[in-house]
C-alpha cells in the first residue's frame, strides 16, 4: 500500500487512479509469522522437530473411548523413555522420574479441577454454556496429547541440560525446598481446585471478572487474563498462579521456559566471569519469579532486575528468589535489598524507569500475547533503549501461526478464553518488528507451546552509551 502511496505522490496521480492501480494487482499470499521466520532466524534443532511433530492418530481421535487414549499413552511414553535413554545414568533416571511422576500429579490435579468446576456448577444451579463445555471437551479429548508433548518436551529439556546449556532445575535437586513439603504441596492443591472452580465457572459463562484495583499506574490493557480471581491483583492469585500454569501444561511450562536459557548459555560463554559477574540482566514481566530463580542458579553472580505490573508477584517473585539464595547460595553477598544480587522493580514494560543502556540482556517470557499490538512494539524500543551495545533480548512466548502447522486451526481458540489479543499476536511477525527497531534477529528454538527468538544490540550501535547499574541501586518494591 505504501508503494502506491508513493508512486501517486511522485507523478501526481489523483486519489482514484491509485485505487485502481492498487486493485489490479493481485493480493500477495499471506505469510505466516512461523514461516516468515525463516528468513531472519537461524533455526535451532527444535524447530524441525516440533513442526512436524504429529501424534498417534489413537491418541488423538475423539472417537476413540478415554481409557483407551490413556493406554495408547502409557505404551507412546514408553516407548518414548526407553528410547530417550531414561537409565543410561542415574542422572537421567533422576531427571526422567521427577519429570514424570510431575507430570501425573498435575494430569490428576486437572482431572480434580474440572470435577471440582461441575460440582460447583450442580450446586449453583447454573447452566454451562457452549463456551464452557467446548473447554471441558478441549481438556478431556487432549488429554493424551499434552502427556506426550510433555515427554518430548522433557527430552528436548535434557538433552540441553547434558549439552551444559544449564544445570538440573535447581528445586529438583534441593530437596529442602517447599515443593518437596506434603503440607506446601496440600495447600497450594487445594488453593488452585477453589481456583479452578471459580475460572472454568466465569469461562462456562462467558464472563469476566473486573479489576478490583483502579489505578493510573495500570494500563487500559491491565486486565483479568483468563478470568482468574484478580487477575494479577492479589496475592492469592500470586500464590495459585504457578501451579495453575504447570497444571494447565501438565508440568512442561518450566520445561519449555527454560529454553530461553539455551540462548542466555551461548551469549554468557562470550562473556568474562563464568559465575555472571558482570553482567545486568532485566527480567520483563517476571511474574513470580521462578524463571529467574533459574537464571541465577546458572549463573549467580548476575545481577538480575525483576520488573512487573503487579506488587503482589513482585512480592511472590522476591520470596521465591530469598528461598533460592537461602537455600543454594547462602554464602552470596552481591549487595541489594536482599544481598543476592536481585531488585524489583515496579513499571510497565513500555514505561521502563531505567537509564539508557543499563542491562547486558533483557528478557521476556509468556508477556508478548497479552498486549495489544502498538504496545508490543512500544516495549520493543523500550528494551533497546535500556540495553547496551552488543546486549541480547530473549522473547518467549506462546508458538504462532506457522510453526506447528498442524495446530494452526486451534490456535486461535485461545482468544475466547478472555485473551484479546491473542488472535493479533499469532499474526505478528516479530523478525520484521525488531529488525525495524534495530535489532538483529539470532537463533529461533521451539518448545512445545512455545517459542524462542533472540535478537542482538547491534555493537556499533551509538544511540545510547553504557551506563553502569549494579543491581543494588535499582529500585526494589517491597
Amino acid at each position: 500500500m505504501q508503494l502506491f502511496q508513493d508512486v501517486c505522490k511522485t507523478w501526481g496521480l489523483g486519489a482514484s487512479v491509485c485505487r485502481a492501480m492498487q486493485r489490479s494487482v493481485p493480493a500477495a499470499a499471506s505469510i505466516k509469522p512461523g514461516e516468515a521466520d525463516a528468513a531472519n532466524f537461524q533455526p535451532h534443532w527444535s524447530v524441525a522437530f516440533w513442526h512436524d511433530f504429529k501424534l498417534p492418530a489413537e491418541l488423538t481421535s475423539e472417537e476413540q473411548p478415554i481409557a483407551s487414549r490413556l493406554q495408547a499413552v502409557a505404551r507412546v511414553i514408553s516407548e518414548a523413555v526407553s528410547s530417550a535413554g531414561v537409565f543410561a545414568s542415574p542422572k537421567a533416571a533422576a531427571y526422567w522420574t521427577y519429570h514424570l511422576s510431575r507430570s501425573s500429579f498435575f494430569l490428576l490435579q486437572g482431572a480434580a479441577g474440572l470435577l471440582a468446576a461441575r460440582s460447583a456448577t450442580q450446586i449453583t444451579g447454573k447452566a454451562e454454556s457452549g463456551q464452557g463445555m467446548r473447554l471441558e471437551r478441549l481438556l478431556t479429548s487432549g488429554l493424551a496429547g499434552p502427556l506426550s508433548e510433555a515427554t518430548a518436551m522433557f527430552y528436548q529439556d535434557y538433552q540441553h541440560i547434558e549439552q551444559g546449556h544449564y544445570a538440573l532445575p535447581w528445586d529438583m535437586v534441593e530437596t529442602r525446598n517447599r515443593q518437596w513439603s506434603p503440607l506446601h504441596v496440600a495447600r497450594r492443591s487445594a488453593q488452585f481446585l477453589t481456583e479452578a472452580a471459580a475460572t472454568l465457572g466465569r469461562r462456562s459463562r462467558g464472563k469476566t471478572e473486573d479489576v478490583w484495583l483502579q489505578s493510573p499506574l495500570y494500563p487500559d490493557y491491565y486486565r483479568t487474563f483468563h478470568y482468574q480471581t484478580d487477575g494479577w491483583l492479589s496475592e492469592d492469585s500470586a500464590k495459585v498462579y504457578e501451579v495453575s500454569t504447570e497444571t494447565l501444561f501438565l508440568g512442561r511450562q518450566d520445561a519449555m521456559q527454560r529454553q530461553s536459557l539455551v540462548p542466555l548459555s551461548a551469549f554468557m560463554r562470550g562473556r568474562p566471569g563464568r559465575a555472571g559477574a558482570g553482567t545486568q540482566l532485566l527480567e520483563l514481566a517476571c511474574g513470580t519469579g521462578r524463571f529467574a530463580s533459574f537464571i541465577k542458579d546458572n549463573w549467580p553472580e548476575m545481577g538480575v532486575t525483576c520488573l512487573d505490573l503487579s506488587p503482589y508477584y513482585l512480592h511472590e517473585a522476591r520470596g521465591n528468589l530469598q528461598r533460592w539464595a537461602r537455600l543454594r547460595a547462602p554464602n552470596l553477598a552481591m549487595g541489594g535489598v536482599d544481598g543476592n544480587g536481585t531488585a524489583f522493580l515496579q513499571a510497565a514494560a513500555e514505561n521502563i524507569s531505567q537509564p539508557d543502556a543499563s542491562f547486558d540482556v533483557v528478557t521476556c517470557v509468556y508477556l508478548f500475547h497479552e498486549l495489544p499490538s502498538k504496545v508490543r512494539r512500544a516495549v520493543v524500543a523500550e528494551m533497546k533503549r535500556v540495553l547496551r551495545p552488543g546486549g541480547l533480548v530473549i522473547l518467549t512466548d506462546s508458538i504462532q501461526l506457522g510453526d506447528r502447522p498442524r495446530l494452526d486451526g486451534g490456535l486461535g481458540n485461545f482468544q475466547s478464553f478472555n485473551e484479546p489479543y491473542f488472535g493479533s499476536y499469532i499474526n505478528e511477525d516479530f523478525g520484521a518488528m525488531f529488525n525495524e527497531a534495530g535489532f538483529e534477529p539470532m537463533e529461533k528454538l521451539l518448545a512445545s507451546s512455545t517459542k524462542v527468538l533472540s535478537f542482538r544490540k547491534p555493537a556499533n550501535d551509538a544511540a545510547s552509551a553504557p551506563v553502569e547499574a549494579p543491581a543494588a541501586a535499582l529500585p526494589v518494591a517491597a
